[in-house]
């Protein structure tokens, strides 16, 4: 009997290893699991800010994380498909070698002389919830006795950021990028490694990090929204906003990192320069920003935009004190918005957020 079932299970094997060859490359699927937590995670804070229950900087900093991490689950490139020659050698290989290797594994180590083990021993027999702990404990007994093992290090840096432990992340990313050789992305989880260990700020040496990473993935999305984060930290708006402004341009309108890079870009002119510069008493500057957001009102006004760009003039006006205006912009958003339902609800966030009712 059992080797009836052995030969079910194997069958089951050779089924999965052959059905991804079957069919065409895919085009890479978004992790929609990873990008809905995030995208929660960031209107999480926002409602907490809004309760008070943290305060605006500890906010902005938690969502600009959960921002990087967004960019990070949502797809960048499509893979080239596999050559059909190769599909068949692979599905050949799978055919012959899968139960071959499963059946002299068996007879080397296997013991089919020993009697069943019912469920109810098995799930007696089964460890006890908080052996997550154990488990770790375990892992980093392994690296402690095997110090070069770079998979085991870059398996447990999320681990141990999560449990608290920053110093240990870093050091394991640092390790695995020593160890495994530099990617782009061992270049950022480092960096975000050694920012996350400094309060959220980049080190000098993170920004070295992301900086390497961008020369080896330019087109990078993730690498993209890294640089111009670190930018913004560093005071640098104008260029923050440039590098963002082109990444959202290269995003799906309407995609999960879209809307995250679009809101770190409304939010970026809220406290930039604009901010900045209202300011500052000088009658020559406020012109040129009055200039700049009639301009943005006249350019919608005639051609039109997307919700991103209405809810900036918004804000802008907002921050200029021009409540009327503001009013007025919302009222006309709504309007060339009407029948973009997911674009009044963007609209409708910001107004709310900002304190603004229309008519």
């Amino acid at each position: 009997m059992i080797w009836i079932v052995f030969a079910l299970l194997t069958g089951v094997a050779v089924f999965s290893a052959l059905w991804p060859l079957s069919r065409p490359a895919p085009k890479v699927a978004e992790d929609a699991a990873d990008v809905a937590f995030y995208r929660a995670q960031i209107d999480e804070i926002d409602a907490e800010r809004e309760r008070g229950a943290i305060d605006p900087d500890q906010a902005e900093a938690a969502k600009a994380l959960a921002a990087r991490r967004l960019i990070a689950a949502a797809p960048q490139e499509t893979p080239a498909a596999g050559a059909p020659v190769n599909r068949k050698i692979a599905a050949a290989l799978a055919l012959v070698f899968v139960p071959l290797v499963a059946v002299g594994l068996y007879t080397q180590v296997g013991h089919p002389d020993l009697p069943d083990m019912p469920l109810e021993a098995r799930l007696k027999s089964a460890p006890a919830q908080g052996d997550f702990m154990v488990a770790v404990a375990k892992m980093e007994a392994h690296i402690a006795a095997h110090p070069e093992d770079g998979k085991a290090l870059e398996l447990m840096a999320p681990v141990w950021q999560r449990l608290g432990d920053a110093a240990k992340a870093v050091h394991a990313r640092e390790e695995a990028l020593r160890l495994l050789g530099e990617t782009p992305e061992r270049h950022i989880r480092l960096a975000e490694a050694m920012a996350n260990a400094n309060n959220g700020d980049f080190t000098p040496q993170a920004e070295a990090h992301i900086a390497r990473a961008l020369q080896m993935a330019p087109k990078s999305p993730e690498v993209r929204y890294f640089v111009g984060a670190a930018a913004a930290q560093k005071g640098e708006f104008e260029r923050a906003r440039e590098i963002w402004s082109a990444l959202a341009a290269d995003l799906p309108e309407g995609s999960p990192p879209r809307v995250a890079v679009d809101q770190q870009i409304a939010e970026l002119d809220a406290k930039g320069p604009v901010a900045q510069k209202v300011a500052q008493p000088s009658d020559a500057q406020q012109k040129t920003i009055n200039a700049m957001v009639e301009g943005l009102a006249k350019r919608l006004s005639e051609k039109g935009g997307s919700a991103e760009e209405w809810a900036r003039l918004i804000r802008a006006y907002k921050v200029l004190n021009e409540n009327d205006k503001a009013k007025a912009a919302l009222d006309d958003a709504r309007k060339a918005l009407a029948q973009d339902a997911g674009g009044l609800a963007k609209i409708d966030a910001q107004a709310r957020e900002l304190g603004v009712d229309g008519k």
